[in-house]
């Protein structure tokens, strides 16, 4: 029963920690929560180890090996999640319910809806119409970038639902947000193509992506620091040909810009 109760709460810690990197959570704060779960629950003698992509946690206890390992394949940012899981973890290093209630309470976090797909497609449309303006876009311009916002979540959607790659999506979605203002000044927009496509690619820029590549430098993280890096620059040459394909194509055959 000992076996199966460690067993048990071992597929929890894994479980926490897979949504916590799902969530965007940092690698060293990963390996933390982990750490203080077991510990609080009687477990001294532990090693926790994770990157972006896997999980591998090992427990010795009474002259047993117990050893999980899962395979992260997705991650995105999700504060608000991040902040619930975060905190459940807190109450149960707190108050050490039996795992069944752990599992209850993470599964109850993990299967809320983050929000709407009407909310989704506003957010994008305004955080573009924002950074638009905030470069010096007109107000005709930021009207365009809402168009390119609501382009850009159709793709990651779409794309999203298909399973695509972090490159082919990136590619497609900067593509159709570049096409929509293109398409408008050649049917005689006086537009600021320019302003509208750096507002509208914000939404695909991986900024806390970086950041977290610096921070986990700084925590030792190298490996991992590695890896995001490779994943930041795999981001930003899809945006780059993703962008060049449909404004080259525009100035060959159609004369704009």
């Amino acid at each position: 029963m000992k076996i199966e109760k460690t067993e048990h709460f071992l597929n929890f810690c894994c479980e926490m920690g897979r949504h916590l990197v799902q969530s965007g959570a940092e690698i060293y704060r990963v390996e933390d929560s982990i750490t203080r779960l077991m510990h609080a629950y009687g477990y001294t003698d532990i090693e926790v180890f994770a990157i972006p992509s896997c999980i591998i946690l090992n427990i010795m206890h009474e002259d047993h090996n117990y050893t999980k390992s899962i395979r992260i394949r997705s991650s995105a940012i999700a504060l608000d999640k991040l902040d619930k899981l975060n905190n459940l973890c807190r109450r149960v290093c707190r108050e050490t319910p039996d795992i069944d209630t752990c599992f209850a309470q993470l599964r109850e976090i993990t299967s809320a809806p983050l929000y709407s797909e009407l909310v989704s497609y506003l957010a994008h449309g305004f955080v573009a119409v924002f950074f638009t303006l905030f470069w010096g876009g007109t107000a005709l311009d930021a009207v365009i970038a809402f168009a390119s916002g609501l382009a850009v979540k159709f793709a990651n959607t779409t794309l999203g639902r298909m399973n695509t790659n972090i490159f082919f999506t990136n590619v497609c979605s900067s593509m159709l947000m570049a096409s929509v203002p293109l398409a408008l000044q050649y049917l005689g927009l006086n537009i600021h193509i320019d302003m509208i496509i750096i507002g509208a690619i914000m939404l695909l820029v991986p900024g806390i992506a970086i950041t977290n590549v610096m921070r986990d430098m700084i925590a030792g993280d190298f490996l991992t620091a590695m890896s995001k890096l490779t994943e930041v620059l795999i981001i930003s040459l899809a945006l780059a040909i993703g962008i060049a394909l449909p404004m080259g194509a525009a100035r060959m055959f159609l004369g704009v810009m």
